[in-house]
């Protein structure tokens, strides 16, 4: 991959192709063309080889771009959870409240329309992964993943390694994707016009709800085994 000197203008040419890319690699995957890219991001074609090579640079980029911006918005999650492990005695209070804290970032940044390229881009990569998923899932996936199934262990006296709770903290995920995948249905069922603030607040509350039924019932079953 090119790397050109940067200046405020080729930081912006380079951003704008950034855009334009997970906009038409979401939409079409690699089948996305270089000249439709450059015209949406309003710039000239000889860019995309200047600012990134190929095209499958572009598309690497455009992963790297999401696996920055997801690291952005979790890694104080990651970071409060690594100091409540450090505790002899982690409370359990806090716990819960850094697991139901990480959805709801979730759920704002999933019911918000600027995330839209984001996740078809994703989406795309987990019904169809290239080496792009790969550097995601290893830079930011993987360890969110991985910490939120400690916390929800640590909190239910499971065992963070058992591939059973691994499914369990999938499934937590998966509640909170389905406003994103299902987005159209929900809408239709509820009336809704779109997700605003209102709406991803009532999504908040049915998803801490849940978390609690979740949470209580694995503890139950922790002491009973």
């Amino acid at each position: 991959m090119n790397t050109p000197t940067m200046t405020t203008k080729g930081e912006q040419a380079k951003n704008q192709l950034i855009a334009a890319a997970l906009a038409q690699f979401g939409e079409y995957g690699l089948h996305a063309t270089t000249r439709d890219i450059a015209a949406q991001a309003g710039q000239n074609i000889a860019a995309i080889t200047y600012y990134f090579g190929s095209k499958e640079d572009l598309y690497l980029a455009c992963a790297q771009w999401i696996a920055d911006f997801i690291g952005s918005q979790f890694r104080p999650h990651a970071e409060e959870a690594e100091r409540l492990f450090a505790q002899p005695k982690p409370d359990r209070g806090a716990m819960r409240e850094l697991i139901l804290r990480a959805c709801k970032n979730m759920i704002t940044l999933l019911t918000q329309e600027d995330t839209v390229n984001l996740s078809k881009f994703i989406s795309r990569e987990q019904l169809s992964p290239t080496a792009a998923y790969q550097l995601v899932h290893d830079q930011v996936i993987n360890p969110l993943h991985t910490h939120l199934t400690r916390l929800i262990a640590a909190y239910t006296g499971g065992d963070a390694n058992d591939t059973q709770m691994i499914l369990h903290t999938h499934a937590i995920l998966g509640e909170v994707l389905a406003f994103r995948l299902g987005k159209e249905t929900i809408l239709l069922r509820t009336g809704w016009s779109q997700f605003d603030e209102d709406k991803s607040a009532l999504i908040d509350q049915t998803i801490t709800c849940h978390i609690d039924l979740i949470l209580q019932g694995l503890t139950q079953r922790s002491l009973e085994s």
